[in-house]
């Protein structure tokens, strides 16, 4: 008999079949497991290989991480239909429809799911935001998911990753709540998994790589464990950015789609960033009136 447990969790699924085959392997950061019924042999090997890969990259990035039993549990539910992308991820296991991803390979026989497993990977690590601050766990998870894909894959195909998130994101109404706002009730995937992705990359491209990876290690090690929210991840990376800390406002307070935020303008010695909002020009009201003045007398 085979016990798995999760000790943090009250929703355990629970996948069985008398006809499940099983591959492993032990790596340094935890032994890999798959269970799987119908799956192709070359499917399950090239996975194990890249789930090697994105535990060695998240290991490196983050630090390790306590998983129940030391194991990695990636399970083909025999199920014909289920949870869509790669399914559901909880401590040590992820559970995926057998069904869907062979429907998936008989359309396209070289179908993958690499982010979408590498996005489930990283849950192991991002999971300490709460009720509305969920939003923090997937763009987490859906950033760190495009990171596997730059340094695993190619940088290319990273690249083509943060094209379709800028375009769904530009598509959203004017309308949708900000990533500060939006409930955590199922809706606003575009919001809590796209738009949270672009905001880290812009916090990346200020911060460089270094410091921001070395960031997201310590607000790991900082709150995990714990339940935060909006308010924490705000401050934390708030005193990150010094004199660029009022676009994380823009980013995080922002309704609609995509700020564009261009490059800093000098006005009297003071650094200010120009911003373009769904397409509209808009001065952010967090900035003082008599730099607004200032900006409309210069023509900027």
């Amino acid at each position: 008999m085979t016990r798995w447990y999760s000790p943090n969790d009250t929703d355990i699924l629970i996948a069985a079949s008398p006809n499940y085959k099983q591959k492993s392997t032990r790596l340094p950061e935890a032994a890999i497991e798959i269970y799987y019924t119908q799956m192709p042999e070359e499917f399950i090997d090239k996975e194990m290989g890249q789930i090697a890969k994105v535990m060695k990259l998240f290991t490196d990035y983050l630090g390790q991480i306590s998983i129940p039993a030391g194991t990695i549990k990636h399970v083909y539910s025999s199920k014909r239909k289920g949870q869509g992308r790669a399914g559901i991820a909880r401590p040590g296991m992820i559970v995926t429809s057998e069904g869907l991803t062979l429907e998936s390979l008989k359309k396209d026989p070289h179908f993958s799911f690499f982010q979408d497993i590498a996005h489930e990977i990283t849950h192991f690590w991002w999971n300490f935001g709460a009720e509305q601050g969920d939003w923090i766990n997937e763009a987490f998870a859906e950033y760190f998911s495009a990171v596997a894909v730059e340094k695993i894959l190619s940088e290319q195909e990273f690249e083509s990753v943060l094209e379709k998130y800028r375009r769904e994101v530009r598509e959203l109404p004017a309308s949708a709540p900000s990533l500060s706002t939006v409930p955590f009730n199922g809706s606003g995937f575009v919001i809590r998994y796209y738009k949270g992705s672009l905001m880290l990359n812009h916090l990346r491209h200020t911060l460089g790589d270094e410091k921001f990876f070395q960031g997201a290690r310590e607000f790991f090690q900082t709150y995990s464990g714990r339940s935060i929210g909006t308010p924490e991840f705000r401050s934390f990376w708030k005193l990150r950015l010094g004199s660029q800390k009022d676009s994380l406002d823009i980013w995080l307070d922002s309704p609609g789609g995509l700020p564009e935020l261009k490059e800093p303008v000098q006005l009297g010695g003071l650094a200010l960033l120009s911003v373009r909002l769904s397409g509209r020009a808009v001065l952010p009201s967090l900035w003082p009136a008599f730099v607004s003045t200032a900006l409309c007398s210069r023509g900027d």
